[in-house]
Formats: C-alpha cells, structure tokens, sequence
C-alpha cells in the first residue's frame, strides 16, 4: 500500500469506524461501513438512517480528485430514484449490489502534509453535501 494512501487510511478510521480497503488493478478502494445519511433515504420503502459506502481513488491520487461514491442498489428519495446515478463504471471488490452517485468536490488541492489540503476525509464528508440534496 502507497504511504499516502496508507496515511488516509488511518486519518479515515479516526472518523468512521471499520473502514475497509481493497486494492484492485493498481487502483485502491475504500468501504465506509456506516454513513450516516440525512433524513428522508429509503431501501424498499423503509427509511434508512446509514448505509455502508464506498468509493474508488485512482492510481494518480492524490494528483486527481476522486470522483463518485456508491451506495448501495434500490436507495431512494422519499420514493424518488436519486438522478446523477448508474451503474458503477467499475465494480467494487466489496460484496452487494452498488448504485453509482455522480459527484465531484469543487477546488481539490491535495497537499504532500495529509492532515492540511483537499483529502480523502473532506472528500468522504462531501457526499453529505450530494446526499442533502435530495433526488
């Protein structure tokens, strides 16, 4: 595992339980087990109040921001499908099926100190942002 990935790993579990990582084809994912989500998500018309996401960040990282989280398959918004959403581009080594959340974080600049600059703990806390808005 590359040092700075390493380093983001553990600045992760400082914030969020039981985070996972997989490597796969020289790229790295991550599995937040449990993520809180804002009121009104849903799975088979029951509300949810977290879910496990997860998210993939390419070989270039920290150079490129990542980009899309997942969720897991059939969430919806007060009954609605959320839009910006599909299939993942690649499947997650993660078990379950995903449903692939379009999103990107405005002004990524990743530093060489991971503690300072754009990383992966503000990238987590961003889905909040996506998650907030709804469908």
């Amino acid at each position: 595992m590359r040092t700075r990935i390493k380093d983001e790993l553990g600045l992760l579990l400082r914030h969020f339980s039981g985070v996972e990582h997989a490597e796969a084809n020289g790229e790295d994912w991550f599995r937040i087990p449990r993520y809180v989500l804002p009121d009104g998500w849903q799975i088979g018309g029951e509300a949810v109040a977290e879910l496990p996401i997860c998210f993939l960040v390419k070989g270039n990282y920290p150079g490129d921001a990542p980009y899309g989280f997942l969720a897991p398959a059939g969430l919806r918004f007060k009954g609605a499908a959320p839009t910006s959403t599909g299939a993942p581009p690649s499947p997650p080594p993660f078990s379950g099926e995903w449903l692939h959340f379009s999103w990107s974080v405005e002004n990524w600049s990743a530093t060489a100190d991971v503690g300072k600059g754009s990383n992966l703990l503000a990238w987590v806390r961003s889905f909040m942002v996506r998650l907030k808005e709804g469908a």
